[in-house]
């Protein structure tokens, strides 16, 4: 609010005896409202000092008191979520071709009896930047829900290609079920989540069989499955970027890292399919939770809605979520993040990966 300023005072002469200086007439003298701020200026009759509005000495100390509270409840309550939630890393979870791949595990302090299912986060970036500091909020939700949540790195452009960053996601959930018992998570619930091309991974995991041959030699021992899948924004049919037609932004460009990522066509091999989670969806999948803006002119809303159209034509369990805003909403649409949180879970519980309730 800006508030109108009055007539500054009228100056004393500088001859004018001291005596008469402290006589001078209250009422011709203003002083500042007392906020940083604020322009008003206040007509003080009693006192000749600087003084807010308020001369009361509780409400003063009130108002002063009232920012170190609010910091204090911050750092409580910070505190507080911080002794609900352990957090372990950065853990090497595969070394492919000697590269050292991390993780960030958390979970829940409290043990628990039973074990609880874990959520892989696979973080976005077009599969060219990004880290697995990306998803943090998710990390955080999740562990406080009950959760133990591994957020990953992976091999990434532009010197590494398809399908090396598939095959690091599968190590990742073989570490997870490798490392079951010491971390208390249940081997037969595992959720992977990613988003825009993290969701093409994540999707990827609930798609592929081991005999498509994304598995890798990292972790061997175990299964590289997971019951539930969770794409966000995602890329699901990469042929469309072979000659990308529409309105989307960095449409060229895209078309370009694309055509890199999945490496060089021949005529009996179309990399683009073979990219794809189309490609290997198929009846029995684990159930599927998409969520995609109508205003996504990065990845178009189109491949969220044709995919869950495959998915649910096969008898996959799949729930779409729409928003109405477009790429990365998440990251600037607090609450719409928090409602579409809480229909994941919501659909996680339907399909028995809840958490255990102790």
């Amino acid at each position: 609010m800006t508030h109108s300023v009055k007539a500054p005072r009228k100056a004393l002469d500088v001859a004018q005896p001291r005596d008469s200086i402290k006589a001078a007439a209250p009422q011709d003298r203003y002083v500042g409202h007392g906020h940083p701020f604020c322009t008003k200026r206040i007509r003080c009759k009693e006192r000749q000092e600087i003084r807010p509005p308020f001369s009361s000495p509780s409400v003063n100390s009130i108002l002063l008191s009232f920012p170190c509270f609010v910091v204090f409840a911050l750092i409580v309550s910070s505190s507080a979520l911080a002794d609900e939630i352990e957090h372990r890393g950065p853990i090497v979870y595969a070394k492919p071709g000697g590269l050292e791949l991390k993780m960030t595990l958390a979970t829940p302090t409290e043990r628990g009896a039973a074990p609880r299912p874990a959520v892989l986060l696979i973080h976005g970036g077009s599969w060219l930047f990004g880290t697995r500091h990306q998803l943090h909020w998710y990390t955080r939700r999740f562990a406080e829900q009950g959760y133990v949540v591994a957020a990953i790195q992976y091999r990434m452009m532009l010197k590494h290609r398809f399908p090396e960053c598939v095959e690091d996601c599968k190590a990742a959930v073989r570490w997870l079920r490798l490392h079951a018992a010491e971390y208390n998570i249940d081997p037969d619930r595992i959720v992977a989540l990613g988003n825009s091309a993290g969701g093409h991974l994540a999707a990827m995991l609930g798609a592929t069989s081991p005999e498509d041959g994304f598995d890798g030699a990292e972790n061997p021992g175990v299964s590289s499955a997971v019951q539930a899948t969770v794409g966000m924004y995602g890329v699901y049919e990469l042929s469309g970027y072979r000659n990308p037609q529409g309105f989307f932004v960095l449409r060229w460009i895209t078309k370009w890292f694309v055509k890199r990522f999945v490496g060089k066509e021949t005529p009996d091999r179309d990399t683009y399919k073979l990219a794809s989670p189309t490609t290997y969806a198929h009846a029995g999948m684990g159930p599927v939770f998409l969520v995609h803006g109508t205003n996504d002119h990065t990845v178009r809303y189109d491949q969220s809605t044709a995919f869950r159209d495959q998915l649910s034509g096969l008898g996959v369990p799949v729930h779409m979520s729409t928003v109405p805003y477009g790429h990365i909403f998440d990251f600037l649409h607090a609450p719409a993040r928090q409602k579409v949180f809480d229909q994941i879970l919501a659909f996680l519980k339907e399909h028995g990966m809840q958490p255990p309730e102790n």
